[in-house]
């Protein structure tokens, strides 16, 4: 058995070549994508590892040399079906081929040997050694009693001398065999020799070199290997992938396991159970929006106003804290100035407990607090002094969300909600999404701190690029459905 590995840019070039070199038997032993890249431009390629047998590949090999230059190109690019058939057409007419052969040297050799009446004897030649055909025989001239000759042939057996160390083995106790037993025999042992050699090989090579299908270690089926691909593209956490695909496996039966569809009809359906999504966005007097910076918490702010003002037609009331970042006061006025909204200014409580007759008529307060990390001692406690007063948190009037960037890595944004914990926030907000290709960290988040989506950020304009989430919406991002849509009506 021959074992062999081949790299291109796709899977779909990576078995041609296999298929090319090594014939349409081979067997695909392992896929692995490879992420490195080189240079600014790399490009990630597709490692294949392949095996075929010595039989298959000799059989190829004769096939091949049957045809000319033009056909033996028609025949590598044929498909495996093709090729098969091809190859086995051309061995059996190879074999067709060498027993009528067989057939023809049998048939000479019962003419030479062909038996004579028996016939009295009145003297005997010499005889005559002659080979005929791959037969060696003795031609005796025999002259009966008219005087006629008659021509006798016997086949000669040339004597061995066997070796004077080997035992003798009488000829009705020793088997034997025919000389195509003989060849097959010696093909078989030779096959197991090198099979015994791949094995201890095998054994030797390092952890990995052999990448199994995605999922596998986790054990995983094959069947459930494209839908762990998609996931992983998704973006979607390894340990949220399992968990899906686990449960797939449980539930699923094995039949419709083996289509696709079925599989993806299976986890969408599980997904949008499992998502959660606010019901009533938009309840409560207060909303709060905390965050670190640069994480789109202003852009929000405003692009809620404009929907609650112009769509909702309700009063709002603009308060920002953000008096850390330079300019960040006055860009919030102009925002409020161009909407015509009250603008307020809070560094402390004593300002909340001034403003509040001023905020009775009022539907909604938006509150943008300062971008903090909370990694300095005293950055938690400047954001709860800057927050509304315990008579405006009135769980029914007071909302808190969570503002985070679909940019950030899983890690970051986990570390950074983790701080915000301890303040508190009842939902979160993903931002940028016109950005992203990947958009997993939706349900990841949602997976570790178990709060539901409230809406997204998908771009720079007001009020347009702002929505309210929902399950269906989250399920577009991750697996791409329409844009899998807008190409297939292109199409």
């Amino acid at each position: 058995m021959q074992v062999k590995k081949f790299e291109a840019k796709s899977i779909k070039e990576a078995i041609h070549l296999v298929k090319f070199h090594m014939g349409p038997d081979a067997i695909i032993l392992s896929a692995k994508e490879n992420i490195k890249r080189f240079g600014l431009m790399g490009e990630t390629s597709v490692e294949v590892t392949a095996a075929v047998s010595e039989t298959k590949l000799n059989g190829k090999k004769i096939a091949e040399r049957k045809l000319n230059s033009k056909d033996r190109e028609k025949f590598k690019n044929a498909s495996a079906r093709q090729q098969r058939e091809f190859i086995t057409k051309a061995l059996e007419a190879m074999n067709q081929a060498a027993e009528q052969e067989e057939h023809d040297q049998e048939e000479s050799v019962e003419e030479i040997a062909e038996p004579v009446a028996p016939v009295k004897k009145a003297k005997t030649a010499e005889p005559v050694i002659r080979r005929q055909n791959g037969i060696t025989a003795a031609r005796y001239a025999d002259i009966d009693e008219s005087g006629q000759a008659v021509v006798r042939v016997e086949p000669v057996t040339p004597h061995v001398t066997p070796p004077a160390a080997q035992a003798y083995v009488p000829p009705a106790t020793a088997p034997t065999a025919s000389p195509q037993q003989t060849v097959a025999t010696a093909s078989l042992q030779q096959e197991i020799q090198h099979l015994r050699g791949l094995l201890a090989n095998f054994q030797k090579v390092p952890n990995g070199f052999v990448s199994l299908h995605p999922g596998a270690e986790d054990g995983l089926p094959y069947e459930l290997s494209f839908a762990f691909r998609r996931l992983a593209d998704a973006g979607i956490a390894h340990e949220n992938i399992v968990e899906v695909l686990k449960l797939a496996n449980e539930r699923l039966p094995k039949e419709q396991q083996k289509k696709k569809a079925l599989i993806d009809g299976w986890v969408i359906r599980y997904l949008l159970e499992q998502l959660q999504i606010v019901e009533n966005p938009i309840r409560g007097k207060f909303h709060a929006f905390l965050g670190p910076t640069g994480q789109g918490k202003t852009s929000t702010v405003i692009k809620l106003a404009c929907h609650l003002m112009m769509n909702e037609k309700k009063r709002v009331a603009l308060v920002t804290g953000d008096v850390v970042k330079v300019g960040a006061t006055d860009q919030f006025k102009i925002y409020a100035q161009i909407l015509n909204a009250p603008y307020a200014v809070v560094t402390n409580l004593n300002d909340w407990n001034s403003l509040a007759p001023q905020l009775s008529n009022i539907d909604y307060v938006l509150f943008d607090t300062p971008g903090l990390n909370l990694k300095a001692g005293n950055d938690l406690e400047v954001l709860r002094r800057i927050l509304p007063p315990a008579l405006m948190k009135n769980p029914a009037d007071f909302q808190t969300h969570f503002v985070q960037s679909i940019m950030a890595r899983d890690t970051d944004a986990f570390e950074i909600a983790e701080r915000f914990k301890f303040v508190g926030f009842q939902d979160v907000i993903f931002t940028r999404l016109d950005e992203a290709v990947q958009f997993g960290l939706i349900y990841n988040f949602q997976k570790n701190f178990k709060v539901p989506i409230h809406s997204f950020g998908i771009g720079n304009n007001i009020p347009e690029d702002f929505e309210f989430a929902s399950k269906e919406r989250v399920i577009d991002l991750l697996f791409n459905l329409s844009q899998i849509r807008k190409e297939r009506g292109q199409s």
